[in-house]
């Protein structure tokens, strides 16, 4: 009975999308919660994604080793794809490697998190799009890895801003796939901050740049996100960034070259709100035990686009605990609403299944009815100086 009121509130939220879409959308959300997920997965064998045998590994190690190009334990891309560089909007650089397939295929976007390396922490899963058919870019958002070593990042030349231009990376990223030859129309996949930026583009996309969108483990609202673990915040940015050592100093040196305040853009990173402009489908996952995104961040996206969000008991952050699981819910959503008639178009997972596990609806955390006043309610005020009240005050 929990299932299908789950269900049938994602149908209910659909209903700006048109009926045959909407249909295909509630049966493509059915199907991905009826698929076994096991939180005990045990990777085994290989990862068939790539051109030469690639072990299939756990997720944790798409966070670090697996990560980072030149380590034994990173996979070398599939030789249909190569480096390319682009522009955003206000003309910041952004690397990426594209892979198009002969003929005519739709398009996915794999949006990176807040990861040292950028695109190359999401390398399996562009991979995994591109052997089940799509033509697939993962591109970074700007002032990451690449971008410093080609001299373009830091606190003087397109520094990150945890969201707000990011998210017109995104958007550029997907123009760029959407206008090669042979692409039909584009989705996107973010995880992580890439979630977060994923729905804010998402929101923004008045261009009709995105068909669909899928995300995983996106802040609600990035400066509640900040205040829940400040301390740790501050490491993560440190590590990700160099040149800074602390959250609120990367918002001062953002603020400063794009013109701004901290607090400014803090305002435009509210994923929360930002839902209630998105005009194509998209569907939001959680897990209960994240580690990163507070597992209440979950219940503030269900206040504001009920039946998009859906929570489970145990997967950790963004790479979720089976990975069999989570290549297949991508492929059954984006199968559903990028390529319904196409038949080159697989949905087959590219490692091993763990067996024994539970359907995903059974692995449910019951967000209940959360009230929108209940979502602000949770908001934070301004991490660096609370006296400037809430950012995301809506």
């Amino acid at each position: 009975m929990r299932f299908a009121v789950l269900v049938a509130a994602g149908a209910t939220a659909l209903c700006l999308v048109p009926a045959a879409s909407a249909d295909r959308v509630s049966q493509a959300v059915s199907q991905i919660l009826a698929q076994p997920y096991q939180p005990d997965y045990a990777p085994v064998g290989l990862d068939a994604a790539f051109d030469t045998a690639v072990p299939n590994t756990a997720p944790a190690e798409d966070y670090t080793s697996g990560s980072i190009p030149g380590s034994p334990d990173y996979p070398a891309w599939p030789t249909a794809f190569r480096q390319v560089l682009f522009a955003s909007g206000d003309g910041a650089p952004l690397f990426g490697m594209l892979a198009l397939h002969p003929g005519s295929h739709p398009g996915v976007a794999v949006v990176h998190g807040f990861n040292t390396h950028g695109y190359a922490s999401v390398i399996r899963w562009a991979a995994l799009l591109y052997a089940r058919g799509y033509d697939v870019i993962a591109a970074d958002q700007r002032d990451f890895f690449f971008e410093s070593q080609a001299g373009d990042g830091g606190p003087t030349n397109f520094p990150q801003s945890f969201g707000w231009k990011e998210s017109e990376d995104v958007l550029a990223a997907g123009r760029y796939l959407g206008a090669q030859p042979g692409v039909g129309k584009v989705g996107v996949v973010g995880f992580s901050e890439g979630a977060q930026n994923t729905v804010l583009a998402l929101a923004q996309d008045t261009g009709h740049v995105f068909t669909t969108g899928l995300t995983f483990s996106g802040p609600a609202d990035q400066n509640t996100q900040i205040s829940t673990n400040p301390t740790a915040t501050d490491a993560l940015v440190a590590l990700v960034t160099p040149h800074e050592t602390s959250a609120c100093g990367a918002l001062a040196d953002s603020a400063a070259y794009y013109g701004t305040t901290g607090f400014d853009i803090l305002a435009h990173e509210d994923a929360m709100h930002a839902q209630t402009s998105v005009r194509v489908p998209f569907l939001n996952f959680y897990s209960a035990d994240d580690s990163l995104v507070p597992a209440f961040e979950a219940r503030m996206m269900e206040a504001y686009a009920p039946g998009h969000t859906y929570e489970l008991t145990r997967g950790e952050h963004a790479y979720f605990f089976d990975r069999w699981w989570q290549q297949r819910a991508i492929l059954l959503w984006f199968k559903a609403t990028l390529a319904s008639n196409d038949d080159s178009i697989g949905t087959d997972a590219t490692v091993d299944q763990t067996p024994l596990g539970a359907p995903a609806s059974a692995q449910l955390v019951d967000l209940g009815a959360p009230s929108r006043a209940w979502a602000d309610a949770q908001l934070a005020p301004y991490v660096c100086d609370s006296a400037q009240g809430v950012p995301g005050a809506n």
